[in-house]
């Protein structure tokens, strides 16, 4: 097996519950809230939420920590356990509790203000703000059997101090793995580290190339977030009618605008 590594420059809202019953509780957005400020400063941003059914709903405001594991996923934690967290930097406006009519929209106001105190060092700090549905409402599930209904939203929080995207990856690993499961031919595995200093919303573009007879076969695309500091495993199945052969496979990391791109090379046999 061989791996080599080039680099290349040319100059959900989350909803947590039971998923399924969007339109059983409130809905917010946008899904994802960005503040660019230096130690002091003070801004604002918008949120609207929208109770979509015909009752009253009463929402609780919180917030909480988050931050993604080795495959990306996302891990929620309490408020201000985190070392990147910046739940107590955020206030609330008008305030943590609010009543919605039925189909009635509310923009709140989020306040972020970094504390003289915050450690430039760490170039990124998250949090996660809750609308959580307080009073259950009357739904049907997929088999039609009632129950009650109470959705709890999440919009992540980002801050960064400075104006500047400083983006870079490095690649740690390129290998592939041996059958793993019935009926698997085996699986691509990148393992990549965040090296910058700011959010990444990035993809892999896989293709493999067979080096006996040239046949090239492209494969799905895989999207990947991770913050400053994430060390993130990427994982792509090869095909299940994929030949015998001598294969040397490309991973294409985009991890920026279209010209940020890291190029990794793999040959195997299968």
């Amino acid at each position: 097996m061989k791996f080599s590594c080039f680099f290349k420059s040319i100059i959900p809202l989350i909803l947590i519950g039971l998923q399924g019953f969007a339109q059983a509780g409130i809905t917010a957005s946008p899904s994802k809230i960005y503040y660019r400020l230096p130690v002091g400063g003070t801004s604002t941003q918008k949120v609207s939420v929208i109770n979509p059914i015909g009752k009253n709903l009463e929402v609780g405001v919180s917030l909480g920590d988050w931050d993604y594991d080795t495959l990306g996923t996302n891990n929620l934690h309490d408020p201000a356990t985190l070392k990147t967290s910046c739940a107590n930097w955020v206030k609330v406006l008008p305030g943590s509790y609010f009543t919605l009519l039925p189909e009635e929209q509310k923009e709140l106001t989020i306040e972020l203000t970094v504390p003289i105190t915050a450690d430039k060092n760490i170039p990124v700090h998250t949090a996660m703000l809750y609308f959580t549905q307080l009073n259950p409402v009357d739904s049907k599930s997929e088999n039609g059997a009632s129950i009650k209904v109470s959705v709890r939203m999440g919009i992540k929080i980002y801050h960064s101090f400075t104006q500047a995207d400083e983006r870079n990856v490095e690649v740690i690993n390129f290998t592939d793995k041996k059958k793993v499961k019935l009926g698997s031919n085996g699986l691509l595995e990148l393992k990549i580290e965040n090296t910058g200093k700011i959010w990444l919303d990035g993809k892999v573009m896989w293709e493999l190339l067979n080096i006996q007879n040239g046949e090239k076969i492209k494969m799905e695309n895989v999207p990947f977030l991770s913050l400053p500091g994430d060390k993130t495993t990427l994982v792509m199945e090869l095909p299940a009618n994929l030949k015998k052969g001598h294969y040397s496979a490309t991973a294409i990391v985009n991890y920026g605008n279209k010209d940020e791109l890291k190029v990794v090379e793999l040959e195997f046999e299968t």
